[in-house]
């Protein structure tokens, strides 16, 4: 590529990876006004604020605008590269905050500060103290490698930067395998990820740097055009990991919600059809309810209305009902026979009720076979009788025969007739 499209490519690149790492900031942000007092949350603000910065400084159109309005060329690396510098440190605080006491990362955390504000100071002076003409947002590492002075710049920014990835990359990766939170522990391997994919740059950006050192050329590929390509996509990584445990668990918790109402429409359906003054809203299809901004509370009222259908039905379905379709279940449900059986139950009184049928006047019964009064509890039970009312439901409408019992009242004629399985 010419330097022309590099720095055209980064300049969308590197203002993107900007962007999403400001958003993530923000993002965090509402979490450390809820708990101000957590250091290890507000280095992590600090790591996208920083990083963020950096990525839009050092993008080529922001880089050359900086250094026209300062007259220094290339002050945009010596910001850019503080400013990731400071995102290095307060990404050393955040892992200690999270893999240590708070107390311990607060009384280490001076001697951290002074060891990364002693590389921004040496990468101060030797910027200033070497001669650096022209431009160069893309290509400044190798063009100015041989450069005893920014040579020496070049390194000591590297080595900090590139010691605290490792330091990262140890503790996140292997702390990931014993936690509990599947979505934390999801979110320190992608940090982990992140962080080797950032190394990646590190290592792109010495191999430049030593070609230079060996009078070669050949490598200026990996220093110029590869490297900020993977620091770019781990930058993306470590922001998607950082921000996982957030909107990974609510995305899952939505996701589990729509499985549940997808599960249990039908035979809330069957059951408003039934008993049309149970429902409060209005049918939704499940497809719809997925983007719906009320789809818990609609799962939550769809559990209630199915046990108040339940309850309404219930006269349709005497003892004696009951008693035969538990002998006809027998020996081929296994130990779902109460399952089974709840959902035939329901089929037989919703089909009654739509056949016109009067009850039975037996308003007893034992009603529901699930005894949890926990929301999830129910929500579990009714899901899995509301795949079984689909299997009872499909196999009653293969099968029509006589009703198990004539405890219902026949419906006048002209009504609607009603046949069973």
């Amino acid at each position: 590529m010419t330097a022309g499209t590099l720095d055209t490519v980064f300049s969308y690149t590197h203002t993107l990876s900007g962007v999403v790492s400001l958003s993530a900031f923000g993002y965090k942000w509402r979490d450390l006004r809820r708990d101000p007092g957590n250091l290890a949350l507000r280095a992590l603000c600090g790591t996208r604020l920083f990083n963020g910065l950096a990525y839009l400084v050092l993008a080529p159109v922001t880089y050359r605008w900086i250094g026209a309005h300062t007259g220094i060329p290339n002050l945009g690396t010596l910001v850019g590269h503080c400013f990731i510098v400071l995102g290095a440190l307060s990404a050393h605080v955040m892992v200690a905050g999270w893999f240590g006491s708070p107390e311990e990362a607060r009384r280490r955390l001076p001697r951290m500060a002074m060891l990364y504000l002693t590389a921004i100071a040496v990468m101060t002076g030797l910027f200033f103290a070497a001669p650096l003409p022209g431009a160069h947002p893309v290509d400044f590492e190798v063009h100015f490698a041989t450069h005893p002075t920014a040579g020496a710049y070049v390194v000591v920014f590297l080595v900090t930067y590139g010691l605290n990835l490792a330091n990262t990359a140890r503790h996140t990766w292997p702390s990931s395998r014993g936690l509990a939170r599947p979505w934390l522990a999801q979110s320190l391997r992608l940090a982990a990820v992140g962080s080797v994919f950032v190394l990646g740059f590190i290592l792109g950006k010495l191999l430049g740097v030593l070609g230079r050192w060996g009078g070669t050329t050949s490598l200026d590929r990996a220093a110029v055009l590869w490297s900020p390509l993977m620091a770019s996509a781990g930058s993306l990584v470590i922001v998607v990991g950082y921000t996982l445990p957030g909107w990974g668990a609510r995305l899952s918790t939505r996701l589990d919600d729509h499985r549940s109402y997808r599960t249990l429409h039908p035979l809330w359906s069957a059951l408003c059809e039934a008993a049309p003054g149970i429902a409060l809203f209005e049918p939704r299809s499940p497809r719809l309810a997925l983007f719906g901004a009320d789809l818990h509370t609609r799962l939550y009222r769809m559990v209630i209305e199915i046990r108040d259908g339940q309850r309404l039905l219930r006269p349709y379905v005497c003892e004696d009902c009951e008693e035969r379709l538990r002998e006809r279940l027998a020996g081929s449900s296994g130990d779902r026979t109460d399952l089974l059986l709840e959902a035939a139950v329901l089929d037989l009184a919703i089909r009654r009720k739509r056949s016109g049928r009067e009850p039975s006047g037996d308003a007893g019964g034992p009603g529901s076979r699930q005894s949890g009064s926990e929301f999830a509890d129910e929500l579990t039970w009714l899901r899995h009788v509301a795949e079984a009312y689909v299997r009872v439901a499909g196999e009653c409408g293969r099968r029509r025969g006589p009703d198990v019992c004539g405890c219902t009242a026949v419906p006048a004629a002209g009504s609607v007739r009603w046949d069973t399985a």
